[in-house]
């Protein structure tokens, strides 16, 4: 029976349950078989729809090993403009270790008004939204059904926390805001500013997860940066470095060239650290445009790069994330 509905199932996947191309519910949009299935999942999916996931409340539980943002940003003194950016699948390169990681976040490095506080690593989740929760609470969840609450644990979440002490605070994100109901748990963390698909000057699509593209969105933050007289703190979940890490997305040359012995086997990897080195570029080039002046910066991986389709699996530490914090004088 079970073999039976399983063949059922496929061929009504294949042949009639094509969405392609479609944009089902304001969120993104793909392309080919492949791309129509996970889109008619994830839809479900993240309108708690599917079966009895919308049933499982996230249970808060305080993170065992703490989030980088406030291992990095002293609470009691806190730096007058912070700008944490929450880096979709930066991860931890394992092969030729030694070479390739310092080289994706080097652009930041390399200017001479940037000092270089910490970087390293940290403990992390397999999921974007756990990760933000990780890093601005402190705190993991049983589910990723946020919406459900109870809140009373978001009290202790930074946000919250610098909007007491009197810090505008303001959130970007390139996705719609009904993806994984952001828009009704961000307020909660202190994300009551937050500006969401298509709230942006220039909203040009990319297409590893198609939303507003960061190349385009870090004028946007730019500009709030710049425009706040006073006490500051913009949060910044960025997406084109999404799974599939889509080669569209890489603007101009390779600074990692796919055909190295390296990458056999792993182009996925590769075009993952090309779209890393992109998107700390395209930041470079705006702290040097005076666009972050007297700003600590704060970069983290959200989850380690997810890899399906490249025959090695192991390109990325699992459970790790790196980070990186500066500081803009």
């Amino acid at each position: 029976m079970i073999w039976s509905l399983g063949i059922l199932y496929l061929i009504f996947a294949v042949f009639f349950f094509d969405y392609r191309g479609v944009n089902l519910s304001n969120r993104y949009q793909t392309t080919g078989w492949w791309g129509s299935y996970y889109e008619t999942i994830q839809n479900l999916k993240f309108n708690h729809e599917f079966f009895w996931r919308g049933t499982v409340k996230p249970e808060f539980y305080d993170w065992p090993h703490g989030g980088v943002l406030q291992k990095q940003i002293d609470m009691q003194n806190p730096p007058k403009k912070i700008l944490f950016i929450l880096n979709e699948s930066w991860g931890t390169f394992i092969p030729e270790h030694g070479a390739v990681n310092p080289s994706v976040d080097a652009p930041l490095k390399n200017i001479p008004n940037v000092q270089l506080i910490a970087q390293g690593e940290n403990p992390a989740l397999h999921s974007t939204i756990m990760g933000e929760l990780r890093e601005l609470c402190d705190l993991k969840a049983r589910s990723s059904n946020f919406v459900l609450g109870p809140f009373d644990k978001f009290k202790q979440c930074v946000p919250v926390h610098l909007q007491k002490e009197g810090y505008l605070v303001q959130a970007f994100h390139g996705s719609y805001s009904k993806m994984y109901d952001r828009k009704d748990w961000y307020p909660h963390m202190g994300l009551q500013n937050a500006r969401f698909f298509p709230q942006f000057s220039n909203i040009k699509q990319c297409h590893s997860f198609p939303g507003a593209c960061d190349y385009n969105i870090v004028h946007d933050v730019s500009a709030a940066n710049k425009a706040a007289q006073d006490k500051s703190f913009i949060y910044w979940l960025t997406l084109d470095t999404h799974h599939p890490y889509s080669e569209k997305d890489i603007l101009g040359n390779y600074t990692y060239d796919c055909k190295q012995p390296i990458f056999d086997g792993r182009q996925e990897a590769c075009r993952n650290l090309n779209l890393q080195h992109q998107f700390f570029t395209v930041l470079a080039n705006e702290i040097k445009a005076g666009g972050f002046k007297d700003t600590d910066i704060v970069v983290v991986g959200d989850h380690s790069p997810p890899i399906i389709l490249d025959k090695y699996k192991d390109s990325f530490k699992e459970d790790s994330v790196p980070f990186i914090h500066v500081r803009v004088h």
